[in-house]
């Protein structure tokens, strides 16, 4: 398996499991008072994604500068 297939898949896996995880959250602050129980969900969702994303998209970026050369 080619290096971009691989780390494409993986960030379809990040935004997969992402939007599981988001999904889980609200579910769970909406069963348990609102918005009250978890007022920082959204800055926690961010945080926990954003160096995984980021990790992500900058190795497939580097791969593909480094097949131009």
């Amino acid at each position: 398996m080619n290096k971009e297939r691989f780390l494409l898949r993986m960030l379809a896996g990040i935004f997969t499991f992402q939007a599981g995880v988001f999904a889980f959250g609200i579910s769970w602050c909406a069963r348990n008072g609102g918005i009250q129980t978890c007022p920082d969900i959204t800055k926690t969702y961010e945080q926990t994604f954003n160096v995984a994303i980021a990790t992500t998209l900058a190795l497939l970026t580097g791969s593909a500068i480094s097949k131009e050369k």
